[in-house]
């Protein structure tokens, strides 16, 4: 006869281990998606049962609201290993494995912060789209992947509002249009387009505790850039240059960097850039996490790389370079070395 301590083997995929297994083993079985009402009861039986099993779920299900990050049912099936067995039934999920989708979620999560902040921006672009738009005063309006952007053209101002992400601007003055000043707001401050071409690209902040900077990319004309909290410290960006801004100051003005905005015509140049890098920009493109290991983060590469294929591209480097390319889940891709295998370019 089972205890009121264990869940039935049917109920539980067979539930082991200590009270922290076990509230892992059940964080896979709920977090699944193909709950059945006999494995909620025995999860509830299980949860009663000792101090110790309320006091591990509570500590794991800390995560669980990370895992909202995370596409539908994708963690559950990838840690379960649906249609695995071994010679006694299921392949049971290891601590170690449940613990990594639970790092994974929580990154996924604070990488897609912003994203939440920006569900309600009237234009949208999904991870990997781009969307080009006229604007009612004829400028051109490209966005990035995974970006949002507000339109606000009113009270003699036509205004942008970046939520997330990156635009490109190329205005134009229609009647009725022409006199009315053309601004684009991000989070650290404003950009005044002054007759121009320009991308403006609001970066994630690099830790929790960090704010980010907006980077402005002038192909043609200029822009003044104004920080939120510091209207003395604007700073003119004329064609062909770049600067990043937070709230407080702009920073150098630096050359433009010829290949930056291949983007808008769905292309990655590389001229000697650290893979690194590359694929920190390609990952942009593309869902979940894609890491680079730093053995092989500085091979430099050249070559044009189409955005609308990302597997691709990656299927291109690991031909062309000392690389191997292992896929976790469909959503956690990482690019590690290889051995014995010659470098070259693709």
């Amino acid at each position: 006869m089972l205890s009121a301590a264990t869940p039935r083997p049917d109920a539980a995929d067979g539930v082991t281990g200590d009270a922290l297994d076990q509230a892992l083993q059940w964080f896979v079985i709920l977090a699944s998606g193909e709950v059945t009402p006999a494995q909620r009861q025995a999860f509830a039986t299980w949860l009663l049962a000792n101090p110790a099993h309320a006091r591990q779920w509570e500590a794991v299900s800390r995560f669980q609201g990370m895992l909202q990050g995370m596409p539908s049912q994708a963690a559950g099936q990838a840690l379960r290993g649906r249609g695995a067995r071994g010679p006694r039934g299921p392949v049971r999920t290891s601590r170690r494995q449940v613990l990594a989708l639970l790092l994974l979620a929580g990154a996924l999560c604070y990488d897609r912060r912003h994203t939440y902040l920006a569900l309600t921006a009237d234009q949208r672009s999904a991870v990997g789209e781009r969307r080009e738009l006229v604007l009612p005063d004829g400028s051109r309006l490209v966005l990035d992947s995974d970006s949002a952007v507000d339109i606000r053209f009113a009270d003699g101002l036509r205004r942008l509002v970046l939520r997330r992400g990156a635009i490109m601007v190329e205005t134009a003055h229609l009647a009725g249009w022409a006199e009315q000043p053309f601004y684009v707001d991000t989070a650290h401050g404003r950009v005044q387009a002054l007759g121009t071409r320009f991308v403006v690209r609001q970066e994630a902040s690099p830790g929790w505790r960090q704010a980010g900077r907006s980077r402005v990319e002038v192909m043609a004309g200029a822009v003044r850039i104004t920080p939120a909290r510091n209207a003395a410290g604007s700073a003119l960006v004329g064609q062909g240059e770049q600067a990043v801004f937070d709230d407080v100051i702009v920073g150098a003005v630096a050359a433009l960097d010829p290949n930056a905005q291949a983007w808008t015509q769905g292309m990655l140049i590389a001229r000697e850039r650290p893979l690194g890098d590359l694929l920190a920009e390609l990952g942009r493109y593309r869902p979940g996490l894609l890491q680079v290991d730093d053995a092989v983060a500085q091979i430099p590469v050249n070559g044009v790389f189409p955005l609308e294929d990302t597997d691709r591209v990656l299927a291109a480097l690991e031909h062309a370079f000392p690389i191997r390319i292992q896929r976790h889940t469909r959503y956690w891709t990482r690019v590690v070395a290889a051995a014995q295998k010659k470098s070259g370019q693709p």
